[in-house]
This record gives structure tokens, C-alpha cells and sequence, in this order.
């Protein structure tokens, strides 16, 4: 089958999260497998004009048993192609290899990275325990596959003939996970140098398993993970490859069909484990279960104490770093799941590293925008990978990342820019902060938003003044009344927004995505998740006036405010079958534990920055999310915030770990972490703050009904903290990021 680039890519995800909707695409269905996997290799290669090759389609690599860390061995395949020599022997070549580790069928992954052959890299590209071919049980991140994956890299490929020692590593998404996990195991010489592992190229990841992806602000996810996890188990299931046969493909031998039902055993018994893992209600709060699935555990800087885990774990996990001299090249989406996860890798996992050893580049993207690097033809056919790689492995000097090693790209200005750092240097930025206020915002001409929403709509203002706080009557001061944040847990927020698509990985702005940075046709405005405004009414807004000027703001954002809450009445059975009817027909979840858990006196604080242009849509631009027994308490003073908290902290977990139940009437301090952006609101737009109490599909929502009311007054004072650009300092516009990342001209 003959595939362009985007449309092979495309199946590509689709096959990951729907194979049995791709099957037939492909030409063979679950009863039938492909005649021969190494043919559509070849064909693939034929078309890329790549020359001859060989295939190793089923090569078995024999993890062993690594008794002094309790983890047991398991025989892991992959598939290896390397370009052959004028007389068709590839073995007597030693050449570079690059390693892709995948639990998302290794037939797939293969094809996406053979264009790096054209550079003589060999390509390696192997199952993951429990999945694909390999056998085991998935256990998705766990230590096992951090050993594995050294193993790979520092034991099986330097012992290959046709392996000169030299190894990198790519691929997306879990791909590029593997990655960071991987580089926090392997062999380093006496200067602590990597042995063998010499670049990776990172694609949209992560590094708290827990924060960035599981659990926003201690809420669940439930719109990605379930569906996730269900994706990769049915991937699991599959037929291995190993049934296609090695020596002659489509035609296995009895022991291979033997050992495929073996593995196909191993595979369907994990199903219910993997399952288990987001209804145990031990999971809940932040513990050892997540943490031993974050590459964090790996960054330089250590907690207090060192990472420290239960005995069922290797003794020695976490006590080692990602070596500081393994060049790094991150990409990361503004709108992806792990937007949060690629900036903190880059600033606190290679903070040691030297600036000609780390890049990053963020684009316009949603997960899949990022997965696919759309818009970027130097990532599609990885010609960028391979200038990385050339430069690192093969030490061809080639300092393209090295003045300018960050790559963002302005929303709203719809630009790339090059940067000397990430977060940009203090001397590009200026501190800034815009305060909540009791006083409502005038209508927009034209706006139905702000007249439907007149009783929740306020200002956000630079400088607060007494009409913010209170009225006027004779020559009194008399408060105004609070903003009051309602949550009915029949009529949730979320359904209408970005989030929903954000949290199904940007496959409904698939369409959009393409159209805009493939065919430079921007059709965003008709897209229902650009405008949020169908989603924010009943929800609070605080909006500020046009701007006299283009206004940017970069990184994380803070939302710091006081409220109290007042749980009104439960919902009577037949509501609340309602809601639970709902949410378990959408994600085929059973009333457990989760659910009884959820029926707890909680406030899910939801905040969101939008972009309001001129007719009054709403864009949203960032996101944060906040339980209210997870808030940053002070344990001495639960009501206020915790001293030893520094907003953005991604070491700071406390509340995490030992949430706080809140009481009813009480005032509580709350901090919203918003995740990192970089916006330019254009003059004549507003900034609009929305603070809603659900984002529903995304997360689990709280089944408590409450009234929530915001105390903002002169000793409360309510407000968003953020940083600012400034023209100051080194940097560049880039006209075409494709010209510029591959020749370095503009």
C-alpha cells in the first residue's frame, strides 16, 4: 500500500487508538494477517528511493533477569532494517542505529522512521513488554521497561555486527517517554558520559506521570486515559507479528505460532490489571505507583531525602540522572497533553545540560498536531532528527540549535521566533498581574455572550480601585456583592471547549490542523472548540477592556483567590443515576470506588484564559485546574497557603499526596497553576478569566452540588500573575521554520 507522508502518519494514530477501523484500510482484517509485513516494508521503501535493504522482521532480544532490582526477564522482538552494500551483505556495515520503543505495534512505528535510512542510520524498533510481539505483562512506564530499554541500547545492539556502538532514539508520545525513562538507566563512562546512547529526539512528552497527565490539580482524567489504555490493550490483543513468520514471511513455522499464542495469553490476562489501574482508589492521591512512571526521577535535582520508594521497587530507582552531556531535542504543543511535561523537562530535567546539547521547539499543536510535527516538513520526513543525529552521533558539526536553541511558536501573532532560553530570559520579560473585580463588564457591541452572561460577567482590571470593591451610598463604602460560582453537576461545563478536544489528543481538530498548517487555509473560527463562549455561560468571567496595544504573555500562569463554599443539597437518586448513567454509558465505567469517591464535598476549580476578539469570540489559550483539598495548604493553617510552596514548583506535592477536605463557610486561599502559553493579544481584543466548577468529558466531575462564593475585597485581593515580553534582547523571527531548521537561512 501506497501512502503520502501526512496520510501514512494519519493512519498511523488512527491505527494506535482504532485498529480495527484501520485493518481494512490497510488490506487485512483481524482474521487475516498481512501476507507479508517485510513486503510493505520494502514497498515503503521503494517509494522513498532508499536503495536495497535488509530486514530482520521477528528478531528476538532475550532481556535478563536483573535479580539485585526484583525484576524478571522477558524476550522483547523488534524489527531491524539496515541498507546494504553493493553485494546485498549489510552485516559487514557498522553504522548508527536509532531506536524507537513502542507498545503501539512495531509494524506501524517501523515505517514512520525509515527515512532515516537515507542518513545510514540503522533502525531498530521494538515492542515494549506485554505488548505487540513481546512477551510480559504491559505495565506502561514501569522499571522494568526503563531496564529493558537500556538493555537494548547498551547490551543487545553494540554486540550486532552491523551496530558500530552508536545509538539514538525517536519517536512520539509514549515513544518519546520511553526515551527519558531510558536515558536515566543507561551506561555512562568515568566522566559520566553516555557508553552508547549519544541523542534523542523526544516528540511531545512527558514527566510527571501523575500531574501531566493522570490527574489534573488532583482530578481525574477521564477523557484520554480510559481510552488510551483501552487502545493499547486492544492493540495487545492483536495477533503477534511473530505469526507472519521471520525466514519466510506469511508462512510461520509451528513453534512460531506456538509462541504467539503464548504471548497472546500473557497479553489478554494483563487486560484486567491495566483496567484496574484508574478504578483502584488508592491511585487517587499522588504515591510511588506514579512517580515510578515519571522520567522526573531522573532529573538532577532530587527531593528532599532523595526519591524514595516502597520495597517492591528496585532499590536504586531514582538515584541516578540523565546524564548532562546526552543531547536532547524536545518538541512540544501548546494545546497538548503534556504542554506542562515538555517545558519542565527542558528547564528542571536538563538544566545541567550545556545549551548546544539541549533544544526545544513548541508549536500551534494539539497531541496529534505535535505527534505528526504538522506544519513542519523537516519533522515529517525527519530530516530535522537526522540533522540532530548527524550532529550528535556522528559529530558532523553542524551547530543549527546552537545560538537560538528554543523554538516557539507566538499564538497570535501566528509566527515563529527563535529564543535563547525557555522560560525566555528575565531581560525578554516583565512581570505583570491583572485583578479580579465585583464590578461587571460593560456588553460587547455585538456580543450575545455578554448579555446572556451579564449576571456572571466582570472586569479584570490593572489597578484596582474602590469601584471594584464597593458602592457608593452617601459617604459610605458598601461592599458589592460577591461573585457566586454555582455548580449543578446536571448541567457541566466542558463539553463545548477546547478541552474536549484537547483531551481526545486533537482528533477532532485534526481537520483544522491540517487545513491551517498543511494547506495554509485557516478555517479555525468555524470550529465549535475556538470559541468558548456557549461553554462559559453560568460559568464566572472577569474580562478586561480592548487593549490600547498587542499585549504578550509567556509561560505558566497564576490565579490566586480566596472563596468559601456552601454545599446545598444533595441530589436527589434519580438526578444522580442521571449523571452516573451518563458518564458511564461515554466511558463504560461501573459505579465503584472512583465514583463513590467523587460524591465527596469537593470544588473542582476550573480556570481558563481566553483570547475575546472584536465580535466577542472567546479562544481559549491555556488551561488550569484545581481540586479544593488538593490546594497548596499550610498543614498548620489549613485555610491558608502553604509556606514552603513556590508557584510552578514542579517538586512541590504535599497536597498531592495528603489532600484536605475543605469545610463548609470557610475561607479558603486557593492557587490555580495555569499551564505554559505564549499568546499575543492583539489590540482591540480583551483577556477574559473564566472560573467554571466542571470539564466534563475531560475530568471526572464533582457530584456534590455547591455555591461557591468569591471573597474579593482590598484584603483579598483576587488576581492572575503573569510574565510579559518585552522587544528586548536576543532574538529572530523566522518566516519559514522548515528553510530555517534545515539550511538555517531566513
Amino acid at each position: 500500500m501506497m501512502c503520502t507522508p501526512i496520510y501514512r502518519t494519519i493512519l498511523m494514530f488512527a491505527f494506535i487508538f482504532f485498529p480495527a477501523l484501520v485493518f481494512p484500510v490497510l488490506g487485512f482484517s483481524g482474521e487475516q494477517l498481512p501476507k507479508s509485513v517485510a513486503d510493505e516494508i520494502l514497498t515503503e521503501i521503494e517509494a522513498m528511493d532508499i536503495g536495497e535493504v535488509a530486514i530482520d522482521l521477528n528478531a528476538r532480544i532475550a532481556v535478563p533477569d536483573k535479580p539485585e532490582a526484583g525484576i524478571q526477564g522477558a524476550d522483547l522482538f523488534a524489527t531491524v532494517v539496515r541498507k546494504t552494500n553493493s553485494e546485498g551483505d549489510s552485516s559487514k556495515i557498522a553504522r548508527p542505529t536509532i531506536v524507537v520503543a513502542t507498545p503501539y505495534r512495531r509494524e506501524i512505528m517501523t515505517i514512520a522512521y525509515l527515512p532515516l535510512l537515507r542518513h545510514d542510520y540503522n533502525l531498530l524498533v521494538y515492542d515494549v513488554r506485554g505488548s505487540g510481539s513481546s512477551h510480559g505483562s504491559w505495565i506502561s512506564f514501569g522499571p522494568a521497561e526503563h531496564y529493558d530499554a537500556a538493555y537494548v541500547i547498551d547490551e543487545y545492539i553494540p554486540s550486532q555486527s552491523w551496530s558500530d556502538g552508536k545509538v539514538g532514539m525517536i519517536g512520539a508520545s509514549y515513544m518519546a517517554i520511553s526515551q527519558m525513562l531510558a536515558a536515566g538507566q543507561i551506561e555512562t563512562d568515568g566522566n559520566g558520559d553516555p557508553e552508547h546512547l549519544k541523542a534523542l529526539f523526544p516528540l511531545v512528552t512527558m514527566a510527571d506521570c501523575y500531574r501531566d497527565i493522570v490527574m489534573h490539580g488532583g482530578n481525574i482524567d477521564i477523557e484520554f486515559i480510559p481510552i488510551w489504555l483501552g487502545g493499547v490493550d486492544l492493540l495487545g490483543a492483536l495477533p503477534p507479528l511473530l505469526f507472519a513468520g521471520q525466514e519466510r514471511p506469511g508462512r510461520p513455522e509451528l513453534n512460531d505460532i506456538e509462541e504467539s499464542f503464548q504471548i497472546w495469553r500473557e497479553h489478554l490476562q494483563n487486560i484486567p490489571v491495566t483496567l484496574d489501574w484508574i478504578m483502584d482508589g488508592e491511585n487517587i492521591n499522588k504515591n510511588d505507583f506514579y512517580d515510578t512512571k515519571s522520567a522526573m526521577i531522573y532529573w538532577p535535582d532530587k527531593p528532599a531525602g532523595g526519591w524514595q520508594f516502597g520495597p517492591s521497587y528496585p532499590p536504586e530507582l531514582g538515584k541516578t540522572v540523565i546524564p548532562d552531556s546526552l543531547p536532547v531535542f524536545l518538541t512540544g504543543g501548546w494545546f497538548d497533553l503534556f504542554t506542562r511535561g515538555t517545558c519542565n523537562t527542558y528547564q528542571y530535567g536538563l538544566k545541567d545540560h550545556r545549551k548546544t546539547d539541549k533544544a526545544m521547539m513548541i508549536g500551534p499543536w494539539y497531541h496529534l498536531g505535535g505527534f505528526l510535527g504538522l506544519g513542519v516538513n523537516g519533522i515529517l520526513n525527519c530530516e530535522i532528527p537526522a540533522r540532530w543525529f548527524d550532529w550528535k552521533i556522528k559529530e558532523e558539526f553542524d551547530p543549527f540549535m546552537e545560538q537560538y536553541p528554543v523554538l516557539v511558536y507566538v499564538m497570535g501573532k501566528q509566527k515563529w521566533r527563535a529564543e535563547k532560553d525557555w522560560p525566555l530570559p528575565e531581560h525578554r520579560t516583565e512581570d505583570r498581574a491583572l485583578y479580579l473585580s465585583k464590578q461587571k463588564a460593560p456588553a460587547i457591541s455585538g456580543d450575545w455572550f455578554s448579555v446572556l452572561n451579564a449576571k456572571n460577567n466582570y472586569r479584570l482590571v490593572e489597578n484596582p480601585g474602590e469601584k471594584d470593591y464597593f458602592n457608593k451610598l452617601l459617604w459610605f463604602q458598601v461592599p458589592k456583592d460577591p461573585p457566586v460560582l454555582e455548580h449543578d453537576p446536571q448541567s457541566l461545563h466542558g463539553a463545548n471547549s477546547r478541552s474536549s478536544a484537547r483531551w481526545l489528543a486533537g482528533a477532532p481538530a485534526l481537520v483544522s490542523q491540517v487545513s491551517k498548517l498543511i494547506n495554509d487555509k485557516d478555517i479555525d473560527r468555524f470550529m465549535p472548540w475556538e470559541d468558548e463562549r456557549n461553554d462559559e455561560v453560568c460559568a464566572l468571567t472577569f474580562t478586561t477592556e480592548k487593549l490600547e496595544e498587542d499585549l504578550e504573555i509567556t509561560g505558566p500562569i497564576k490565579l490566586t483567590f480566596w472563596a468559601k463554599t456552601e454545599f446545598t443539597r444533595p441530589l436527589r437518586q434519580a438526578a444522580l443515576d442521571g449523571v452516573l448513567n451518563t458518564i458511564e454509558s461515554r466511558f463504560n465505567l461501573e459505579n465503584n470506588m472512583v465514583v463513590e469517591l467523587m460524591k465527596k464535598d469537593d470544588v473542582q476549580w476550573v480556570v481558563e484564559l481566553n483570547d475575546v476578539f472584536a465580535g466577542g469570540r472567546a479562544k481559549n489559550i491555556t488551561s488550569g485546574w484545581l481540586s479544593a483539598e488538593n490546594r497548596p495548604y499550610n498543614p498548620n493553617y489549613p485555610s491558608q497557603v502553604d509556606p514552603a510552596y513556590t508557584a510552578f514548583d514542579p517538586y512541590y506535592d504535599h497536597a498531592y499526596r495528603n489532600p484536605d477536605p475543605i469545610k463548609e463557610d470557610r475561607v479558603y486561599q486557593y492557587v490555580v497553576e495555569l499551564w505554559p502559553t505564549d499568546n499575543v493579544f492583539k489590540k482591540d481584543h480583551r483577556i477574559r478569566l473564566s472560573i467554571s466548577a466542571s470539564d466534563f468529558p475531560h475530568l471526572f466531575p464533582v457530584l456534590q452540588p455547591s455555591e461557591n462564593q468569591l471573597i474579593i475585597d482590598p484584603e483579598h485581593p483576587a488576581k492572575i500573575e503573569f510574565q510579559s515580553v518585552t522587544r528586548s534582547g536576543d532574538y529572530k523571527w523566522i518566516d519559514d521554520i522548515d528553510k530555517y531548521m534545515l539550511s538555517h537561512s531566513n
